[in-house]
């Protein structure tokens, strides 16, 4: 196999090339709020750990948020347009079954729409979080659908919630669970567009 096919074959399965259909992009290689573009952290303070392309967020007890922020003043985040498509690939897991130990949010200003993780489901629905997979979120018409790679669509036509605050893109532990739970989560990348792919 010569170096030219060789390197082709990488790039058709690199997500760094599915990268290029997207606006931005972070990729577990730093810790968020040292990427570009820079995310906020917001929380309390958490294990937190990036090595081999890799998220990691380890946190025990109640009330134990710790989330990222891009909004809209930091230039790479405006849903003026309507739209939004959010691509991450996830794993969490918690010794609690009722504690949301992950979360993806999008705001446009005026509502948010989100996606929320508990052991084994997502809004509700099932879904193999212990496990790494790729979830899709997509805003169209003011309706949101999930979609896993591994188990097809887990929600369509997700309606928001009204909350008026800067437009924002969010993922981390944002509700903490009343339990002295162990949580954790893994994320390999997440990567977000506000125009039609």
């Amino acid at each position: 196999m010569t170096l030219t096919l060789i390197s082709a074959v990488f790039l058709a399965v690199s997500p760094l090339t599915a990268d290029l259909q997207f606006s931005s992009s972070y990729h577990g290689d730093e810790l968020p709020e040292h990427a570009d573009p820079r995310w906020t952290v917001k929380g309390r303070p958490v294990e937190v750990t990036a090595n081999d392309g890799v998220l990691s967020v380890k946190s025990a007890g109640p009330g134990m948020r710790h989330f990222y922020v891009i909004d809209q003043k930091s230039g790479s985040w405006n849903m003026e347009s309507g739209l939004a498509t959010v691509e991450f690939r996830m794993k969490c897991q918690s010794d609690a079954p009722e504690d949301e130990v992950f979360r993806v949010q999008l705001s446009d200003g005026k509502n948010i729409w989100r996606a929320a993780f508990y052991p084994r489901r997502c809004n509700g629905v099932r879904a193999e979080t212990e496990d790494w997979d790729t979830y899709t979120l997509t805003v169209r018409d003011g309706r949101m659908q999930i979609v896993s790679e591994k188990l097809g669509v887990l929600g369509s036509e997700l309606e928001p919630s009204p909350l008026e605050d800067d437009p924002a893109l969010l993922f981390g532990t944002f509700k903490g669970s009343a339990e002295s739970a162990s949580r954790s989560w893994d994320l390999d990348f997440i990567r977000w567009s506000n125009e039609d792919l």
